[in-house]
C-alpha cells in the first residue's frame, strides 16, 4: 500500500530552500544566520527503512543543524541523529587525523523534530538519547521536538512565517479532506485557497504542478473505496454508488460550510451552484 508521507515530502521540499530553512533555524536556536552562511548536507543513503535525513544544513564550519519532520510520534529520533552525524563527521574528517595528537575541531550539532500528527503531542518537548539507555552512561543527545500541527496559540507558528505556512497549507488540506474530498480535490482547493491568501504564495505558485504531482503520488485507489463504504456503499450495485456519491457530495457541501471555507471553494470543489449551496447553509443554522 503506498505509504501516506505527502506532509514528510513537502517538508523536505520546502525547507530545503535556504532561506526558509534559515528563518526557521533561527526561530528555534536563537540563532542569526543568513541564508549565505549555510550549506545543505543532508545525509543519503543510510538507513535501509529511511534512507535520508528530512533536511540538514552546515553552519559555515561550526554548526551542523538537523530538522527531521514526522506524521507519527517516534520516540527513536535521537539514535537516528546519531547516525545522521556519524555519517556527516565521517565524511568531514579524514580516518588519518583521528589517530593524530593534535584535537580535531568539530561542528556542533543541533536536533529538531518537527511533528504535525494527529497523536496528542506538547507544543514543545525533548527527547534524550539516554532514556534508551538500561542503564546511566556518559553520552548525551538531545532532540528538540515541536508541535507543528496548525495552532494559532503556537509560539513558534507565531515567530516564524514559514513554519506557519507550511502548517497552514497542511491544515486546509486536512480540513478539505474531512469534508469527505478525495486528496486530489483537497490538494488542488488547499492550494488555490492557500495562494489567494498569500501563504505560501510564490513556492505554491512557482511549483504548483510539481507540489501537486509530490502530493499525489499518495494517493490510491484504497483511499476513495473507503470513503465511499464509509457512506454506506454497496459495492458493484450502480445505484447504491449514486446514492453513495450524492450522500458524500452532501457531507461534503456541510463539512466545508461548517469549516467556514469561502463561498468560492466550496463551488469549485463540489460543481455545485451557490443557490443549492446557501439553502444547505441555512438548514446548518
Amino acid at each position: 500500500m503506498t505509504k501516506r508521507i505527502y506532509r514528510d515530502s513537502l517538508f523536505r521540499s520546502y525547507f530545503s530552500i535556504p532561506e526558509n530553512f534559515v528563518q526557521l533555524c533561527n526561530a528555534v536556536t536563537g540563532l542569526n544566520l543568513t541564508a549565505d552562511e549555510v550549506t545543505e548536507n543532508t545525509v543519503e543513503d543510510i538507513l535501509f527503512s529511511n534512507p535520508r535525513n528530512d533536511v540538514s544544513f552546515s553552519a559555515g564550519n561550526y554548526c551542523f543543524i538537523f530538522f527531521e519532520h514526522q506524521s507519527t510520534r517516534n520516540f527513536n529520533m535521537p539514535i537516528r541523529m546519531l547516525y545522521y552525524l556519524t555519517v556527516l563527521y565521517r565524511s568531514i574528517v579524514p580516518d588519518d587525523l583521528i589517530y593524530k595528537e593534535k584535537q580535531i575541531k568539530l561542528p556542533a550539532p543541533k536536533f529538531f523534530v518537527f511533528y504535525n500528527g494527529n497523536e496528542p503531542c506538547p507544543e514543545k518537548s525533548v527527547m534524550k538519547l539516554s532514556d534508551a539507555f538500561s542503564m546511566a552512561a556518559d553520552v548525551k543527545l538531545t532532540v528538540d521536538v515541536y508541535n507543528v500541527k496548525y495552532n494559532k496559540n503556537f509560539s513558534l507558528l507565531r515567530e516564524c512565517r514559514p513554519i506557519h505556512d507550511y502548517s497552514y497549507f497542511i491544515n486546509a488540506i486536512e480540513v478539505n479532506r474531512r469534508a469527505v474530498m478525495n486528496l486530489h480535490d483537497a490538494m488542488i482547493t488547499a492550494i488555490q485557497m492557500c495562494i489567494d491568501e498569500d501563504i505560501m504564495r510564490d513556492y505554491l505558485k512557482d511549483r504548483r504542478w510539481e507540489v501537486f504531482e509530490l502530493l499525489n503520488l499518495v494517493w490510491n485507489e484504497e483511499d476513495a473505496h473507503r470513503s465511499y463504504y464509509a457512506q454506506g456503499m454497496e459495492d458493484g450495485i450502480e445505484k447504491g454508488i449514486e446514492q453513495g456519491k450524492a450522500k458524500t457530495k452532501l457531507e461534503m457541501v456541510k463539512n466545508l460550510l461548517l469549516a467556514r471555507t469561502p463561498m468560492k471553494y466550496i463551488i469549485q470543489a463540489t460543481g455545485w451552484t451557490k443557490e443549492e449551496i446557501m439553502k444547505i447553509s441555512a438548514e446548518l443554522k
